[in-house]
């Protein structure tokens, strides 16, 4: 005759399993929280690269930390870089299920990008993909009129919540060269647009996004590069090329989200390519 398990046993062993799994849980968290806190900080570099870039500044997102810097607080038009904290501040601000159709005086403007058409019909959201991947001074236009401009005045008062006090927004677009900025500033503006409004980094991943009526393709020159985590680039006379952008490091065993803000470029491309070749081989832990 085979003994009854005892009525007690069933729940302890329950009990045992849920207990178990909840510990091996909180230990592979702590693990993972402990790789994190025990990776040591990057050292600021001294020596300063050479490239066509008369600003620029590197940093750690995660705990602010400059490495290298160059005429971080001159103040300078940004371009096209706008439309990263333009796209920010419409997504926390508006509602981007509302609709609205492109209307005459959104195609005045500079440009083409996008392949906007008079009377297509768009959600905020969608407007957010040709304004970030294609770069559309359309989009931005069509941002501002739904918005009665407030969108400008939404940005500059983010901006100052951040403490980017030298940042002026005169439009959407970043086409007006009264879009000035700073490098320091821009670490400020890029830093709480990565952690708090993310989804702006996704879209700005993107090869390519299909919409409504039309396909974009991104057209961020370092978008393609290794490590790459969203960002932003721009180009008006006055500003010349503009960069700013956030990748995955692997320095001395450890991986590093660093920031990249590069102003007044003569080529975006071969400038990042060198300093990121420059704090690989320069940075230490």
């Amino acid at each position: 005759m085979r003994r009854k398990t005892p009525r007690y046993l069933l729940p302890a062993i329950v009990v045992f399993a849920m207990v178990y799994s909840v510990s091996v849980y909180v230990a592979q968290q702590i693990e993972s929280l402990a790789t994190v806190v025990l990776a040591p900080m990057l050292r600021p570099v001294t020596e300063v690269p050479v490239i066509s870039a008369p600003q620029f500044l590197i940093f750690d997102m995660n705990t602010g930390a400059v490495i290298v810097e160059q005429n971080a607080d001159t103040i300078v038009p940004i371009a096209s870089v706008t439309k990263l904290f333009a796209a920010a501040t419409a997504l926390e601000n508006y509602d981007m299920q509302a609709t609205t159709s492109v209307a005459w005086s959104d195609l005045a403007g500079d440009g083409g990008a996008g392949k906007l058409s008079f009377g297509q019909t768009y959600t905020y959201r969608d407007l957010l993909f040709p304004l970030l991947i294609e770069s559309s001074n359309d989009a931005a236009e069509v941002l501002a009129r739904v918005t009665d401009n407030n969108l400008v005045r939404d940005m500059n008062s983010w901006a100052s919540t951040t403490g980017a006090t030298n940042t002026t927004f005169t439009d959407v677009s970043g086409f007006n060269d009264g879009n000035v900025s700073t490098a320091a500033d821009i670490k400020l503006l890029l830093t709480d647009t990565f952690s708090n409004r993310h989804h702006i980094f996704d879209i700005t991943t993107l090869a390519q996004y299909i919409g409504p009526y039309t396909g974009w393709l991104n057209n961020n020159p370092v978008a393609g590069e290794l490590g790459y985590r969203g960002g932003k680039n721009g180009y008006t006379v006055a500003a010349n090329r503009t960069l700013a952008a956030v990748f995955d490091e692997t320095i001395g065993g450890h991986t590093y989200t660093l920031g990249y803000v590069i102003l007044g470029s003569e080529n975006i491309k071969t400038d990042f390519e060198t300093l990121r070749q420059f704090i690989n081989n320069s940075a230490t832990n």
